[in-house]
């Protein structure tokens, strides 16, 4: 079971099918995945575009960053998404990060799951006691 805040989750999902979307031409195949592994959910955002400037790469989840310098804001994002994704991330004991090569970038975000908790069925409840001995 993945414990955790949804909103902020959902927001972390939002933010990397939205830099998928922004950062790459038309015509590329975003693919969106989710697997459990050993206690982990891994989610993968996963697209064929051009890749990640290798010179931006170590710097993705940083605040203000931008992977492309020629956006203004007006254009492009405020270059805190991947920052806040990464918060998020971290903030429910998980990672975030990125490969990227030409026609293959993946981010891949991994989230702890917690064990259900046991649901026991309680012990039969003893009989009641035997009823009061009338007044008299």
């Amino acid at each position: 079971m993945l414990m955790g805040d949804a909103g902020r989750l959902h927001q972390v999902l939002a933010n990397l099918l939205a830099n998928a979307r922004t950062h790459t031409p038309a015509g590329t195949t975003i693919t969106l995945s989710l697997a459990i592994e050993s206690g982990t959910a891994e989610l993968r955002v996963h697209d064929d575009g051009p890749g990640i400037d290798p010179q931006v790469r170590d710097e993705l989840f940083a605040r203000f960053a931008r992977g492309d310098a020629s956006r203004a804001r007006q254009t492009g994002g405020t270059g805190l998404g991947l920052a806040i994704a990464k918060a998020i991330v971290e903030g429910h004991g998980g990672t975030i990060d990125v490969t990227s090569a030409p026609g293959d970038t993946t981010f891949t975000v991994r989230l702890p799951l917690e064990t259900a908790p046991q649901q026991t069925v309680p012990e039969e409840f003893p009989p009641p006691p035997p009823p009061a001995p009338p007044a008299q």
